[in-house]
């Protein structure tokens, strides 16, 4: 991930402890000369000494790996019941987790006999623990680490499980565990788990055939997945099938059925749908205009954590435009807008990342510093997210000529880029974006 929740990544010393295995569980040892090569999972415990990790300046251990949660996908493709724990995406080198012999791929289930259920789970348990303490972590591994992992859930998928086939397509479209993000092979496993029936699949399948992503762009057959995911009650599939109503892609465009689609995601609490339909109601299309129902709509996003909104919202009290004008609430909003656009840099979100950059390129809601800005847009490109680079070549005009000439120089100082600085994104500039992927 992008996402590193529980992540722990100070170094320890080496303990040369090896892991001690309990009894295997979940299935049977394949026979000796057996065709079948689906990896055996066992429980093993390992006894790990912490590194020393700080928190709000308090010091604590840490096993210096990197995690998410088990979900409950990933539970019925691993065989895990109702059991869960925080799946180990990276074992960084030097760490306590490395020292101890946990792998990429494992699941902890307890540490010193305390359950796990999840990757916040591990944090707060880390956090009551001292450095250098000796602790005990139960886990549960697919033969011998990441590649068995793959290897069992490919199996399972093959055989129909769904939650397999799901959590495939989530890891490696993600790029957790199994290396480099592997975007064709993700939407192969995504299309197999929304042909049967997963609501969550269509929706990601729907995306990657919208923005191109592992596959060649197809804007009806987005429409086509999006459509199955709505009409299951799944409301990221019905923003976007809102999104598509409003633009005509993949479908004719009709503002009304948009507003639509945009409310019943509303109505089950989406926060992007809530400022898609507030920018409805403020430009009056697909619904009669009303200022009060937009601001009440932004609001409500901004509360929820949506920066977007927030910066909308922001913009509406700087300009005055459907509310009273208010410098003092425009600047404090802008200012909750980049918390929370750093927040979801700081989680590895590309897009964030980038909108990050661009918030320092124009000082909105933090001190001006193009060297800051191009700190973090070059971060966000080095990411390699494709929807990223994609919408930037489609719609070049969300950034203004300057900034788009500025951004330009940045990739030619990162020798990435060779071409004039005349803001025009040509599919040169496409290249030297997505090179930027290949440095890290």
């Amino acid at each position: 991930m992008r996402n590193s929740d529980g992540a722990d990544t100070d170094a320890a010393p080496d303990t040369g402890t090896e892991p001690q295995r309990q009894a295997d569980f979940d299935q049977p040892k394949t026979p000796s000369g057996s065709s079948t090569d689906t990896p055996t999972t066992s429980k093993l415990n390992v006894r790990a000494t912490l590194a020393r990790a700080t928190t709000n300046g308090q010091p604590h251990g840490s096993l210096g790996v990197k995690t998410i949660s088990i979900d409950s996908d990933l539970a019925k493709g691993l065989g895990l019941g109702s059991e869960r724990g925080a799946l180990i995406t990276e074992v960084p080198s030097s760490t306590s987790g490395e020292a101890a012999g946990l792998k990429a791929g494992d699941v902890i289930q307890q540490v010193d006999g305390t359950d796990v259920v999840g990757a916040d789970a591990l944090t707060d348990a880390m956090r009551t623990t001292k450095p250098d303490q000796l602790v005990t972590v139960d886990i549960w591994r697919a033969g011998e680490g990441a590649v068995d992992l793959k290897r069992l859930l490919a199996s399972r998928s093959d055989a129909g499980n769904v939650g397999a086939s799901a959590s495939l397509g989530r890891l490696l479209s993600l790029g957790l565990v199994f290396g480099a993000k592997n975007q064709s092979e993700a939407a192969d496993y995504y299309l197999k788990a929304a042909e049967a029936g997963h609501l969550a699949s269509m929706t990601r399948y729907a995306l990657f055939a919208k923005d191109g992503v592992g596959m060649a762009r197809n804007d009806s057959l987005a429409a086509k997945w999006f459509r199955k995911a709505a009409d299951g009650g799944h409301e990221a599939a019905m923003t976007n099938l809102g999104t598509l109503y409003e633009t005509g892609r993949g479908v004719s465009q009709d503002y009304a059925e948009a507003a639509r689609w945009y409310r019943k995601a509303v109505d089950k609490g989406h926060v992007f749908a809530m400022h898609k339909l507030a920018l409805m109601y403020e430009s009056g299309r697909g619904v009669a205009k009303d200022d009060a129902e937009a601001v009440k709509l932004l609001t409500e996003a901004s509360d929820k954590g949506l920066s977007e909104a927030t910066s909308w919202l922001a913009d509406k009290y700087d300009q005055g435009r459907g509310v009273a004008k208010d410098a003092a609430e425009a600047s404090r909003l802008n200012a909750r807008a980049a918390d929370q656009v750093r927040k979801s840099a700081d989680q590895g979100n590309a897009v964030a990342t980038f909108n990050l950059g661009i918030l320092y390129r124009t000082g909105k809601g933090v001190q001006r510093s193009d060297r800051e800005a191009a700190y973090w847009i070059v971060k966000s490109l080095k990411l390699g997210d494709k929807y990223l680079v994609g919408e930037l070549i489609r719609n070049p005009t969300v950034l203004s000529l300057d900034d788009r000439k500025w951004l330009q120089q940045v990739l030619q100082d990162e020798g990435a880029y060779h071409g004039p600085i005349n803001g025009s994104f040509t599919p040169d500039v496409r290249t030297a974006m997505e090179s930027l992927a290949e440095k890290t």
